[in-house]
């Protein structure tokens, strides 16, 4: 693990002995604490709050920008980068104006520090959630790598769809993995399960079950590797549309993110 770090600080400019100072210090990845809308629909902006953000990267501010290290992504038009100002990077904040989605849209914000090459990522609604929406609550996770389980529970998922299984894809849950490769390369991020209109990996996702209010999804099965696999406290996010849903993943669906486990 140290050493894809090491080979990630060099890539981006920086000394493996500033790596290895800032992971001796304990300071192993940056996490975002909250995010806050404010503005009208289809022009918000958003402050990103939290710790180890890092220095702003080369080219920050910017504007009309969708950089590798910021990435904002509405479920309506995942996995596609929505085009933004960022007008402030701090090693705690990071300001963002001119996102172009709907209001009640979940989005997912995935935050990646250069300096330890590692990504913390967050998943929510802008300014309060869509009504009729899956509510995903809980997010237990177990396992690792191809065989990663996670339980997810809530509700409103819907009856279980058809062709639930083993190599299940469909237009009602997706599988996003920040898999600690730069930002650019195949695997930063990548997609299983359902992966809308552009940049579709292929992945597919083992679901054992699925009802309203539980989602159990055991591992992943075609195209897994190489570049999309998950590593121990890679970032994630999960989205899910209720399988009732008729807009096959362009509304109405719900993101949460987390970490795969340590081990």
């Amino acid at each position: 693990m140290m050493r894809r770090a090491i080979r990630h600080a060099v890539a981006a400019g920086l000394s493996a002995a500033s790596l290895c100072a800032a992971a001796q210090a304990g300071v192993p990845v940056p996490r975002i604490t909250s995010v806050t809308f404010s503005g009208t629909n289809g022009n918000y902006s958003a402050t990103i709050t939290g710790t180890n953000f890092g220095v702003a990267p080369d080219g920050i501010p910017c504007n009309s920008c969708q950089p590798l290290q910021l990435q904002i992504v509405d479920i309506a038009s995942q996995p596609q980068q929505q085009v933004i100002n960022v007008t402030g990077w701090s090693d705690t904040a990071i300001t963002v104006t001119g996102i172009a989605v709907g209001k009640g849209d979940s989005m997912r914000v995935g935050v990646y520090n250069q300096t330890l090459g590692t990504v913390d990522t967050w998943g929510g609604p802008v300014i309060a959630q869509e009504k009729n929406t899956p509510v995903i609550a809980k997010i237990e996770r177990s396992g690792k790598g191809a065989d990663l389980t996670l339980t997810i529970s809530g509700s409103s998922f819907g009856p279980t769809p058809a062709g639930i299984g083993n190599n299940f894809e469909s237009p009602f849950f997706v599988f996003t993995s920040y898999n600690r490769d730069l930002p650019g390369s195949d695997g930063f991020p990548w997609n299983a399960g359902y992966c809308g209109a552009n940049d579709c990996n292929g992945v597919t996702v083992n679901i054992s079950s699925w009802t309203d209010t539980q989602i159990v999804m055991n591992g992943f099965g075609t195209n897994y590797g190489n570049d999309w696999v998950v590593n121990p406290r890679d970032a994630f996010c999960v989205g899910i549309w209720s399988s009732q849903n008729p807009g096959n993943g362009t509304t109405g669906g719900t993101y949460a993110c987390k970490r795969a486990p340590r081990k």
